[in-house]
């Protein structure tokens, strides 16, 4: 039975006395924009009361949600069951919806961050779960999409960092390989320089995967973060441990011209980019197919999102692990890591169990960022909007979304799916897939997406390394 909230209407008369009354002076914001700002100031109740007048006021009419990540469909079935003028229900099988919610989880990154600029002079859809702050920075700076910032963010201990733009749902991208990684190779995935520099360095990685940041522009965001001040000291630092001395500024040859490496991220973007001898077009397939299926005895390094790990968990495949030449119902094993993986054929094997992504990898692992909430100009339903990014903050809301019987945790019970990750304060019953690192541990590992730094990149920095993609030879 659905769980219903209803709301007095004399909540929404104080709401409006509060927001006309703060600071005794009229807002200069109209439309979308004066709404997300008034519903900044609400309290829950307050918010929920102005959804609901909104739909009084336009019954008939249908709240669009657009986004990456099936994630939102979850979300709209929660904020239905918890509010009752709202209705979404998702249909599994037919991949339908009926309701006055539509969710369109379908864009890629650079599709979806294309298309809301239109919202600028008309009505294209009133809520995005957008990612990449680098590109849609802009968008907030010229009024096409808007920033809500509950009231109560303390009360699910979002971190002030998280506010502007408002998180949603944390998502990390990592180094990774299979598990016959090491046997292939001889060495393990050990320091971020592997994957730089020349074949001439011991344990070189000369085969890595990586998605073109042409496409995937959280991909260059990754690749522009390495060259942020804050993140110099951990690649010098891995830089000493792999070359046994001190990284100094040396020059390179690009074209005819000397130059002078400006940092060790600007050394080791361009090094690694150089290096990619792949730029596979889907980091779900590299994951759930190509690593086991294609590339078993291959050695590469993949660069590729964690989320990816659910589409792994139900690809079966049929593999020669042993390298005989044929595919047999016996056991094998194989060392990786300080880890011995055991399969008990190599008929119908899991490809979630070939992934080996937790490396103690000097430098950083991958790339954590968010996928983040914006109000989108001209909406017909700012209020609800505004709702719909209040409520996927909430701890329930996103277990119900996130938990997954097929990532367990260490007891086998339903638990975060990997990849994915709670922007709040988790509390003491939070559950974690098992062998996960927890959200604060990946940020450690990891570089961290970083708003104020990114926003400010100049246009030059990304076309370097739009120059540097298309002058690799060895992809």
């Amino acid at each position: 039975m659905k769980k219903k909230i209803l709301i007095g209407l004399s909540l929404f008369g104080a709401a409006a006395m509060s927001i006309t009354a703060c600071g005794n002076k009229e807002s200069s914001k109209t439309g979308t924009a004066r709404a997300v700002e008034e519903a900044s100031k609400m309290t829950l109740a307050q918010l929920a009361e102005a959804s609901k007048k909104e739909w009084e006021a336009d019954p008939n009419g249908t709240m669009n949600v657009v986004g990456l990540t099936s994630v939102l469909r979850s979300v709209a079935t929660s904020i239905a069951e918890k509010y009752e003028w709202l209705d979404y229900t998702y249909d599994k099988t037919t991949k339908t919806s009926t309701g006055n919610i539509s969710v369109n989880n379908s864009y890629k990154d650079y599709q979806l961050l294309a298309v809301l600029p239109q919202a600028e002079n008309t009505y294209f859809a009133d809520y995005a779960l957008a990612q990449d702050v680098r590109s849609f920075s802009t968008l907030m700076e010229d009024g096409i999409t808007h920033n809500f910032v509950p009231s109560d963010t303390s009360a699910v201990g979002l971190p002030e960092v998280g506010k502007t733009p408002l998180y949603g749902v944390h998502f990390n991208k990592l180094f990774w390989t299979n598990t016959n990684f090491e046997h292939v190779n001889g060495f393990r995935l050990y320091n971020i320089w592997q994957v730089a520099g020349t074949s001439a360095d011991h344990d070189h990685c000369d085969k890595v995967s990586f998605q073109s940041p042409t496409t995937e522009q959280i991909n260059m965001s990754f690749l522009l973060t390495a060259y942020a001040e804050e993140n110099q000291a951990r690649i010098e630092a891995a830089y000493k441990s792999f070359y046994g001395k001190d990284w100094e500024p040396t020059t390179f040859k690009d074209g005819d011209i000397t130059n002078t490496y400006r940092s060790a991220g600007d050394q080791w973007v361009r090094e690694f980019i150089a290096n990619i001898s792949r730029f596979h077009t889907s980091d779900g397939t590299a994951m759930k197919q190509t690593q086991l299926r294609d590339d078993w005895n291959e050695g590469y390094v993949y660069y590729g999102a964690f989320a990816k790990m659910k589409d792994a968990v139900g690809n079966t495949f049929n593999v020669d692990l042993d390298g005989n030449g044929a595919v047999e119902a016996k056991a094998y094993s194989v060392e990786c890591g300080g880890v011995t993986y055991n399969y008990a054929s190599e008929e119908n094997i899991n490809a979630m169990t070939t992934v080996k992504w937790d490396w103690a990898i000097e430098g950083f692992n991958g790339f954590m960022y968010c996928m983040d909430s914006q109000i989108i100009n001209n909406a017909r339903y700012p209020y609800t909007a505004c709702l719909f990014a209040r409520t996927m903050l909430e701890e329930d809301v996103y277990t119900n979304a996130i938990y997954n019987a097929g990532t367990p945790d260490a007891e086998g019970a339903a638990a975060n799916q990997y990849g994915y990750y709670y922007p709040g304060q988790t509390s003491a019953d939070f559950k974690y897939a098992k062998g996960d690192w927890t959200k604060e541990q990946h940020m450690e590992k990891e570089l961290n997406e970083d708003y104020e730094y990114l926003k400010n990149v100049k246009i030059s920095s990304v076309n370097t390394i739009l120059m540097l993609v298309n002058s690799n030879k060895k992809a």
